[in-house]
């Protein structure tokens, strides 16, 4: 599926469903991938045995949380949205070049 067929079908979810319903799921979706990814250092460090099924959780998590938020990007504005990822990533991008640089010194 590309870019193009994607934004059509978060279109079409959310005015199925509706953007309250659509906001509503993005929030559970968060917190269940808060919730895997709490587990994970917890079986990380106390039953690695655990860990491989907790990884798997977390990977079905983030594809949930990313297909709700790229409808909520939607409802508030994609280009806006995409402005304000380049603006933080340049901005993390250059304190990490400080943080390097001064871990070098």
């Amino acid at each position: 599926m590309n870019d193009l067929e994607k934004q059509k079908l978060y279109k079409k979810l959310i005015d199925t469903w509706g953007e309250e319903s659509q906001i509503r799921m993005c929030i559970e979706e968060m917190s269940e991938l808060t919730k895997e990814l709490c587990k994970y250092f917890r079986y990380k460090n106390f039953e690695p045995d655990k860990l491989e099924n907790v990884k798997k959780n977390i990977i079905e998590e983030v594809a949930d949380v990313i297909i709700c938020a790229e409808q909520v990007k939607l409802m508030f504005g994609n280009e806006e949205v995409d402005k304000e990822i380049l603006y933080k990533l340049k901005r993390v991008e250059n304190r990490v070049s400080k943080f390097i640089e001064n871990k070098n010194n």
